[in-house]
């Protein structure tokens, strides 16, 4: 009878296995355990990233990792760029996104991500706050590009999509800055624009406690350069920094030489031939067309006397009317109700010079006069489009302001003697550096020079001395709310004012030997 019962236990427990496996009772409990404590996922990606022989991996951030990624109504997009590393190339990896949500109750949606515009992965948008996590895995043709465009969207609708105006509470998803790909290589990172790739396009100058000062300053001067071509640059201070050194700084400071370099200004100037403000527009109730230009970026720092402003309109029903304004810095220049039978409009809009400043913005709004009929109404669907022969004029008036004037002057010096007083720290270092890339034209080259010193650096625990008792002397500043240079042009002979850091400018050079600490 022992035997038998242990024979018919034992047959029990192979059924009891052969259940579970059949019907996968166990990996269902933890995929139901998985959905109740990480929310639902979805990857549309089959294959997994194969290991290779070498143990060597990376971490690629997105460029501009420092500012957030936030997406708000649905739907809703954002797109983001993944530099791959050009010496060493990955073998294998993933893409990690990490995600925080609210989600209005009722709200059916989805976090989507498309990786060179082919949907990828995708997870399903939970009510309240959640913390959601993606990972797809990478394919050997990804590997193949220089960069990834990963584009994240939202998707779906809320229970009153259809007649709300704020769609965008509905939803919220911020992508947290954790998000990055990882990777395997077939060689370890060490070359400079590999490692600069990998840090999302960031250029990072090391600045340790124990560097000399001739050493900081032509960091300084590198880091100048690079903020020059509107590279974002930091310097990091502290021990085991993963940060360039100057060797390794001028090594890869031409792969960014060309990206800050501007078109020639060419008059008249088109507003609508490409990007955001070309083709036809189809909205409800209201839509805007916005230029921006600075001055600071231009040769010629001609003003524009006026605005050709060429649209056409579609038909609304009768009795509605179109309603254009044009402003400029948010100053109104023209507003006009437009006869209800009238399609096309033409208007030089003059540009009042008193109006513009170094960084401008013109607007321009086209709305219907329609009223609204309760909170569901959208309104008629419209249709405008601003056509390509709108253009600005050019005027006779030039455009000048103390930054002008200064960079005018560091042009003619050509090579630009550069000198810190005392010890900078990496945050002054950071500071300073903004500050004279925008100073200093890309005309001009900053070179270190400890004895005549044209732009001199001065940190905020510096002590004052005597000015130079000739030329044009100007103290720089960093405006607290703007963070725009605020520049004072100082007397010669008179004593330097004790301020926080600043630059102080002296085309006639300063002499370091007799002012240094």
């Amino acid at each position: 009878m022992r035997m038998i019962g242990i024979g018919l236990m034992g047959f029990l427990l192979a059924a009891a296995a052969l259940l579970l496996s059949t019907m996968n009772i166990l990996e269902r409990g933890q995929h139901y355990l998985g959905k109740l404590t990480n929310g639902s996922q979805l990857v549309f990606e089959s294959r997994t990233a194969t290991p290779a022989d070498d143990p060597y991996t990376a971490k690629i951030q997105r460029s501009n990792a420092t500012h957030p990624i936030i997406l708000a109504g649905l739907p809703a997009y954002q797109s983001v760029v993944f530099t791959m590393p050009l010496d060493a190339r990955p073998t294998s990896g993933y893409l990690q996104i990490n995600a925080t949500s609210q989600v209005l109750g009722g709200v059916e949606g989805a976090l989507r991500v498309s990786i060179d515009n082919v949907k990828r992965g995708e997870v399903l948008l939970l009510p309240g706050r959640a913390a959601r996590s993606l990972q797809i895995p990478l394919s050997p043709t990804d590997f193949a590009r220089d960069e990834l465009v990963v584009s994240i969207s939202l998707q779906g609708e809320g229970p009153d999509s259809h007649c709300s105006r704020d769609e965008g509470l509905e939803a919220i998803v911020e992508i947290e800055t954790p998000s990055a790909i990882f990777v395997t290589l077939d060689r370890p990172l060490e070359t400079a624009r590999d490692r600069v790739n990998t840090w999302g396009r960031i250029v990072r100058v090391a600045w340790p406690h124990w560097l000399d000062n001739q050493e900081r300053v032509r960091r300084l001067a590198l880091a100048t350069a690079f903020k020059q071509h509107d590279v974002e640059t930091v310097v990091l201070g502290g021990p085991s920094i993963d940060a360039l050194t100057t060797v390794q700084l001028r090594a890869v400071l031409p792969m960014f030489k060309e990206q800050a370099d501007h078109e020639p200004v060419s008059w008249p100037r088109p507003l609508a031939q490409k990007g955001a403000n070309a083709g036809l527009r189809r909205f409800h109730r209201e839509t805007s067309w916005r230029y921006r230009y600075d001055l600071h970026h231009e040769a010629g720092l001609t003003l524009p006397a006026g605005l050709d402003l060429d649209m056409i309109f579609g038909r609304q029903l009768p009795g509605t009317h179109w309603s254009l304004a044009v402003t400029l810095n948010d100053r109104l220049l023209h507003h006009e109700i437009l006869d209800d039978s009238q399609t096309s409009y033409a208007a030089l809009i003059p540009l009042p010079a008193d109006v513009q400043t170094a960084s401008n913005t013109i607007e321009i709004i086209a709305s219907t006069t329609q009223g609204s009929d309760g909170r569901c109404d959208r309104g008629p669907a419209l249709m405008a489009e601003m056509l390509p022969t709108t253009r600005l004029l050019a005027g006779d008036a030039s455009y000048s302001d103390p930054l002008i004037e200064v960079r005018q002057a560091l042009s003619e010096v050509g090579v630009v003697g550069l000198g810190v007083l005392g010890v900078l720290g990496a945050a002054d270092a950071n500071a300073a550096s903004s500050l004279l890339a925008q100073l200093v034209p890309t005309s001009a080259t900053l070179k270190p020079d400890a004895t005549k010193a044209k732009i001199v650096v001065v940190p905020p625990q510096s002590a004052g001395f005597a000015l130079p008792e000739t030329g044009p002397i100007w103290l720089v500043t960093q405006d607290t709310i703007t963070r725009r240079p605020q520049i004072d042009l100082l007397e010669p002979g008179t004593q330097l004012p004790r301020s926080s850091l600043a630059v102080l400018i002296v085309p006639d050079t300063i002499d370091m030997t007799q002012i240094a600490l």
